[in-house]
């Protein structure tokens, strides 16, 4: 009884182990350019996705300055 839970416990480590590594990571959203004027920000962000550089963007304004980021 103990060498079948052994490979019991032992099969389950190893397809958990199996999916961790098959899984794909999130989409993060990537920094592309930082403006001083939201315009620019904003103007850049549609230019991107018109021209199928990514799929959609935003702009974020900190520090009195517009990051703009997107998803490749």
């Amino acid at each position: 009884m103990r060498k079948i839970r052994a490979l019991a416990v032992a099969g389950a480590l190893v397809s958990g182990l199996a999916i961790v590594a098959t899984a794909s990571p999130a989409h993060a959203d990537t920094l592309r350019n930082v403006y001083y004027y939201s315009s620019d920000c904003y103007r850049y962000g549609d230019y991107g996705v018109q021209n199928h550089m990514w799929s959609w963007y935003h702009c974020d304004y900190q520090y009195n300055l517009w990051f703009l980021y997107s998803v490749p």
